[in-house]
């Protein structure tokens, strides 16, 4: 893949124009303010009958808890947007999720809290000492 380009906002602004019809032809562009990334535009992808006709198979599946949202995407191409939208049209809803507590996350969690609390018990000293002006 190509590097994006990079415009600042000031002037994607006074080439919006320009730059929309660049992007098919040059590629994406980032646009930054005052230095930083803010946002990366890119040319819409168009969906073709085939993919649009997976995605209407796929929809019912993911919407009974069947296939997962990135097996979908994987096959059709589809953004999650083009998802909810064919579940809508198809009246069907999002599925039921439930998260499952593995016991490797469970204590990774636990472990984590516990270096916050031992990290802000000794970070109290030093905070107080700098709220007194000691």
């Amino acid at each position: 893949m190509v590097a994006p380009r990079t415009l600042t906002s000031s002037e994607a602004k006074s080439t919006l124009g320009e730059l929309l019809g660049s992007l098919a032809v040059d590629g994406p562009v980032s646009i930054t303010r005052h230095g930083r990334p803010i946002a990366l535009l890119t040319a819409a992808t168009q969906r073709t009958a085939s993919s649009h006709a997976a995605l209407s198979t796929l929809a019912p599946l993911f919407a009974a808890g069947a296939l997962p949202w990135s097996k979908v995407a994987d096959e059709t191409g589809a953004s999650f947007g083009d998802l909810l939208l064919e579940l809508a049209a198809q009246g069907l809803r999002l599925p039921q999720v439930t998260a499952t507590k593995r016991l490797e996350q469970a204590a990774l969690l636990d472990a984590t809290f516990a270096a916050a609390a031992v990290s802000d018990a000794s970070a109290a000293p030093a905070i107080a000492a700098t709220q007194s002006g000691t």
